[in-house]
């Protein structure tokens, strides 16, 4: 348990989860998304500023949640690009195809970490049979 402050509204609270924003922020981004979902399921071709405009959560909050991936856009607009390859996409901030990339790098990379140590450990075996 830590005590910080959040990083949204500056006030001091304690966590026990791996957060920087405040209870009350987070309450208050919960609402906000729940207004701009609202809104989109009535008027679902409106654009970003429309949104922004009609339910009085900033555009910034609104990209956020397409960030977040609370959001889907369906049609992607230039900030939406893949930070790897360029390509659209409609939430988050990596398309499908880097995203399975990535993670069969990060397999990879365990995979040799293991056998790394693997050897290691089979190195230090044989040295101390060598002793005996």
């Amino acid at each position: 348990m830590g005590i910080i402050n959040c990083i949204r509204c500056g006030n001091v609270f304690t966590t026990e989860r791996d957060t920087n924003v405040c209870p009350d922020c987070i309450a208050k981004e919960n609402e906000d998304l729940k207004k701009v979902k609202e809104y989109l399921r009535d008027f679902p071709l409106a654009n970003a500023m429309e949104v922004a405009e009609r339910t009085g959560v900033s555009i910034i909050q609104i990209f956020k949640f397409v960030k977040m991936g609370s959001l889907i856009l369906t049609a992607p607009v230039e900030a939406f690009k893949c930070r790897l390859c360029g390509k659209d996409v409609k939430k988050g901030t990596l398309c499908q195809d880097c995203i399975d990339k990535v993670l069969e790098l990060k397999e990879s990379a365990k995979r040799k970490e293991k056998e790394k140590l693997k050897k290691e450990f089979e190195k230090k075996i044989k040295k101390k049979f060598k002793k005996i």
